[in-house]
């Protein structure tokens, strides 16, 4: 799932720049909607959720929507959390693997990607495009069934090589 919308979201690039906001139609990538979130960097440090998808929604037990992420996420993660952001405006691409506890009390394997947008929101913030493969039927399935012996947490970011202005 995470694969097609990186691809997705490549082939919207016009003249060496990620695609803005509003190139991202939700009929292109109707089947990830559920774990899709737009994320907004503001300039006073907060990051605002702007749109999350019912498998966010509902792995986090609320709807992040209109809240500050940094805020409603536990003290001793915010920096690492803000951090990633900060590598994804400034031009990279970000791949996380982690056990997940969900609200039900089970652990699950999620990947997310995070994809930056290109301009500047109406607010004058930044955007990130965010997209967690975890679905709701993954409920029962316990990390060893979801990847075998998988037990590392994977946080990557790869630099975009932009061309050249000619």
């Amino acid at each position: 799932m995470n694969l097609q919308l990186a691809r997705h979201w490549l082939s919207l690039w016009k003249n060496s720049e990620p695609p803005p906001r509003d190139a991202i139609k939700p009929r292109d990538v109707k089947n990830l909607l559920p774990g899709i979130a737009i994320l907004e960097m503001r300039s006073d440090g907060s990051v605002i959720c702007r749109l999350a998808g019912s498998a966010i929604a509902m792995g986090l037990g609320v709807d992040p929507t209109g809240k500050d992420v940094i805020a409603i996420t536990p003290p001793e993660y915010r920096a690492i959390r803000l951090s990633r952001y900060q590598r994804v405006l400034d031009g990279a691409v970000s791949r996380c693997v982690k056990p997940h506890l969900t609200r039900f009390g089970t652990t699950v394997l999620v990947e997310d990607i995070q994809l930056p947008l290109g301009g500047v929101s109406t607010e004058g913030g930044r955007q990130i495009l965010y997209h967690a493969d975890w679905r709701p039927q993954t409920l029962d399935r316990s990390i060893a069934e979801i990847s075998d012996a998988f037990a590392v947490t994977i946080d990557e970011s790869f630099p975009i090589v932009r061309a050249a202005a000619a």
